[in-house]
């Protein structure tokens, strides 16, 4: 018997099974939002658009600022410069001693011939010259017109070679210092024209007195605070001629910068206030100092002690007459030549060295920032260290238990009260600026 196959049957209940798993799958439980435990999160469609081209940012330009020049330190070349004296050598003027010396005639050049640029010189004259001119590179400036006997002048056009001619006068030359370009050693001094109108006026007898009596005065007042402090001396020392050198190297020190009033009148002892009377003209110190007061128009005067300090007929006279000026140069019909030039000053404040009534005391002892530190006292020091030909004496700046002490002063004269504190010269001065 032939076995048969039954193919058919098996393909239905093939079919069968696929249609009752379609149907399972359609009937399923669809899972509503309440009923999850995260939300589904909603879609936006952004609409496709054309994406914008991205402008970059423009760095701002920037302008050029000028640079700051730092100035380099100038090189003293002086003794490598050649120098000779219408065509002779001399190494006199440059070997740094006020003592060696030459004299000159007018009409004399001085030739200085050197390896590098020269930018400036400093000349120190023995005695206040005339008017001279310098010549560098056909071009040529015109100097002494100020009077000064330590000079500074800067060449007209930079050069190796240089020519100092005196034109109008003759001259006494001590030393002549060469720079190249650059800043100036401190010890270089770069004089300002006295003031037109001062702040303080102090009156010295004679150079070295600044330092001794007034002592912090200027160091303190013109090097520290820069308050306009001008000096004036009674006399001069033209004939010990080493110290008019040592008067400007003392101010220098102390950190002055105006040129000094030098007056007329010669040097000379004197034991007391009449004997000085008999030795000077009572009348032209007046005139002098009535000038001096009008020109200036000071806020603050300083003076000597009306006791002369260590007894001293110059400083006696020289205070006694401060004490008259001061009235007289706020009266028109007092010294008439010098109110037509610059009119009546009325002095608001008087200060006398050790003066007994309305005293202050100065304090001397604050370390000054313009000094690295330093107190005006050890600058009273320093300046009066400039004046080594009086070192023979037994003069010293001196405070504290001293008959001489440098912090002392009495208000002689007051036209804005009486000082209160007592420890500041310009106490109750106003200034037009404030």
């Amino acid at each position: 018997m032939v076995k048969k196959t039954f193919r058919f049957p098996i393909l239905i209940i093939t079919v069968i099974l696929i249609l009752m798993l379609m149907l399972s799958s359609c009937n399923k439980t669809e899972v509503t939002p309440s009923e999850t435990s995260l939300p589904s999160p909603s879609v936006t469609v952004i609409p496709e658009t054309e994406t914008p081209s991205v402008t970059p940012e423009q760095t701002p330009e920037q302008s050029e600022q000028p640079t700051e020049e730092v100035k380099p330190d100038a090189k003293d070349i002086t003794k490598k410069v050649y120098i000779d004296i219408d065509g002779h050598y001399s190494d006199k003027l440059s070997d740094s001693d006020y003592y060696t010396k030459l004299s000159l005639n007018k009409g004399a050049s001085i030739n200085i011939t050197a390896a590098e640029q020269i930018y400036s010189l400093y000349i120190v004259w023995d005695r206040i010259p005339g008017e001279w001119t310098l010549k560098s590179n056909g071009e040529m400036v015109t100097g002494g017109k100020n009077g000064y006997i330590h000079e500074y002048i800067e060449l007209p056009a930079s050069s190796n070679k240089a020519n100092i001619e005196l034109t109008n006068s003759s001259a006494t030359v001590c030393d002549v210092y060469v720079f190249t370009y650059g800043n100036l050693p401190q010890w270089a001094q770069i004089w300002n024209t006295p003031y037109e109108d001062a702040d303080m006026l102090l009156l010295s007898t004679h150079a070295d007195d600044e330092h001794l009596y007034f002592g912090g005065m200027m160091p303190y007042y013109a090097g520290e605070l820069g308050y306009k402090v001008q000096i004036a001396y009674l006399v001069n020392h033209w004939k010990e001629p080493y110290r008019p050198h040592e008067l400007l190297n003392g101010l220098w020190t102390v950190g002055m910068t105006s040129y000094p009033i030098i007056g007329e009148f010669d040097d000379l002892y004197s034991p007391s206030l009449e004997h000085a009377k008999t030795i000077y003209s009572l009348e032209e110190v007046l005139d002098y100092q009535v000038e001096l007061l009008r020109r200036f128009k000071p806020e603050v005067v300083i003076g000597h002690d009306l006791k002369g300090e260590y007894g001293h007929g110059g400083h006696m006279l020289n205070a006694y007459a401060l004490t008259l000026a001061v009235e007289y140069a706020a009266d028109a019909t007092k010294y008439v030549s010098s109110y037509d030039k610059y009119g009546l000053w009325d002095t608001p404040k008087l200060y006398l060295h050790l003066y007994e009534e309305n005293k202050i005391l100065m304090n001397w002892d604050i370390p000054l920032e313009k000094f690295n530190g330093l107190t005006a006292f050890e600058m009273a020091v320093k300046g009066y260290g400039c004046h080594k030909s009086q070192h023979i004496w037994s003069f010293a700046v001196r405070q504290g238990e001293s008959q001489y002490d440098c912090r002392w002063f009495g208000l002689y004269r007051s036209l804005v009260g009486p000082d209160i504190n007592k420890d500041d010269v310009f106490e109750n001065i106003v200034f037009e600026n404030e």
